[in-house]
């Protein structure tokens, strides 16, 4: 038996092909060496003016123990876990960012 597929321009994969593989909207963690810490991300694909792009949120814990995120837009939608992992520690996140509070709240997810 034969089975037909039709994709259509809004099907897309899961995953960004890379060295290794992104899964989007799955939690990860990643050493922050401005920081030497831990900080939390994840990625979603989407559009802005018709445009495909990802956008890469990173979240942490503040001083005063809230949570703060930061979001950064990426152009297209194939970078690899490398390539991510290289912007978020490059990216200054915020000046109320508490390492020891973000490593431990990394730890206990």
């Amino acid at each position: 038996m034969f089975e037909a597929h039709i994709y259509s321009q809004s099907s897309r994969p899961e995953t960004v092909p890379g060295d290794r593989l992104v899964k989007f909207n799955s939690p990860t963690c990643c050493w922050h060496s401005r920081y030497q810490c831990n900080v939390r991300y994840w990625i979603t694909p989407g559009k802005r003016q018709s445009l495909e792009r990802l956008f890469l949120y990173i979240e942490f814990r503040n001083r005063d123990n809230s949570h703060g995120y930061k979001v950064i837009e990426l152009p297209g939608n194939n970078l690899s876990t490398d390539q991510i992992q290289g912007v978020i520690c490059r990216s200054p996140l915020s000046l109320q960012l508490d390492p020891l509070k973000t490593e431990q709240w990394c730890r206990s997810l």
